[in-house]
């Protein structure tokens, strides 16, 4: 199952109005993350700084999604979504302190998965990217130990 293009294109907007205030202000806000809460059951989808919420929309097609796989169709639509504005406005020249994320998040606010991290130096698109960091760090350590 995919949400449909409209879907798609209401939350893409609802993530855009939410950051025009990140990319107009002048003052360094204090925010850490933007979290995006996205409910199978009532359709909310509520983009918010650690404090506020920013924008919101309400869309029924959530509930036709299986509960089973509503996470991950969400995790899988909101990451193209913002690969999609960052390729238009990079979301690392958000007037946001660095290091930043937009998490998924549920109703009580519980991180389900980190869709961007920025910081300094790098864009990390999606955790399956760091995935086999310690195995690939662990086997990089033993061949240097007997070299």
């Amino acid at each position: 199952m995919e949400f449909s293009e409209s879907a798609v294109k209401g939350m893409k907007d609802v993530i855009l109005r939410a950051l025009q205030g990140f990319r107009a202000s002048t003052d360094m806000p204090p925010v850490t993350d933007i979290h995006i809460l996205a409910v199978r059951e009532s359709g909310s989808f509520v983009v918010k700084d650690d404090d506020y919420e920013l924008a919101a929309a309400e869309f029924q097609e959530f509930a036709e999604c299986p509960e089973e796989e509503f996470t991950g169709l969400m995790e899988d639509t909101l990451r193209g979504i913002l690969q999609n504005i960052n390729e238009t406005t990079p979301l690392e020249k958000l007037n946001i302190w660095k290091p930043f994320s937009f998490v998924l998040a549920d109703e009580e606010g519980e991180t389900l998965a980190e869709l961007m991290l920025f910081d300094d130096d790098t864009q990390l698109v999606s955790q399956t990217l760091m995935a086999d960091l310690d195995e690939d760090l662990e086997q990089f350590l033993k061949n240097l130990m007997l070299d």
